[in-house]
């Protein structure tokens, strides 16, 4: 075998120029290909078809969390257990700091 005596360098741009228009438009067919895909993965279907507003009665209501010093920058937010008023299950709902409802009221809730 011969050894070339064009450098690695010039090898590398005389590649540049015989090839610079085929990788242009490789890369943009990816990409026009990718953005096809893209717009197919934004339209998947949301889990979530509908909302319904029901009403419970607060049960227990607790500070959330247990131990402020423990949370610092976390928040402190209240947790209620709420009976709901249409079936009669006991579900847990979390709101933030404000005042509080207490128990015995009634809270609308939307799930």
């Amino acid at each position: 075998m011969n050894k070339s005596n064009v450098s690695f360098r010039n090898r590398l741009l005389i590649w540049q120029y015989e090839y610079s228009d085929a990788v242009i438009g490789v890369a943009f067919f990816c990409a026009f290909a990718l953005s096809g895909i893209i717009g197919v993965v934004r339209l998947q279907n949301n889990p979530v078809i509908s909302t319904q507003r029901v009403t419970g009665i607060v049960e227990y209501v607790r500070l959330m969390p247990v131990n402020p010093t423990a949370a610092v920058g976390r928040g402190l937010y209240y947790a209620y257990d709420v009976r709901l008023e249409d079936g009669d299950a006991e579900i847990s709902v979390d709101d933030g700091v404000g005042i509080p409802h207490p128990v015995g009221s009634i809270v609308p809730i939307e799930r």
